[in-house]
């Protein structure tokens, strides 16, 4: 499971394995290792692997099938900087009508 999600988050943020490798200082094998399911990356390594994708380990680790907020930040990919804007100001409009719907009771 950890190889499949370690795949797909790699591939998902435009790396290859080389790339992984460089940035946590490891050899391509022990990547390539990882991802067929030949080896498991350490603790250690996993919480590297968590903190440079910003994933959840029980997402990495197949405890869960959903990483609330990768799933977002795949989303909000899909969005331009001007509607990525938008959404901010939509989202700040619908607190302030929160807060406000709330002072009047």
């Amino acid at each position: 499971m950890i190889g499949e999600r370690l795949a797909e988050i790699r591939k998902d943020h435009g790396d290859n394995q080389d790339d992984l490798a460089r940035k946590l200082n490891v050899s391509v094998f022990a990547i390539r290792s990882w991802e067929q399911e030949k080896s498991a990356p350490s603790h250690e390594m996993l919480v590297r692997v968590c903190r440079l994708y910003q994933v959840s380990s029980d997402y990495l680790l197949g405890l869960s099938n959903i990483d609330p907020v990768y799933e977002q930040r795949r989303r909000l990919e899909q969005f331009s900087p001007e509607e990525l804007t938008d959404l901010k100001k939509y989202e700040s409009y619908l607190l302030w009508k929160k807060r406000s719907e709330k002072n009047k009771t």
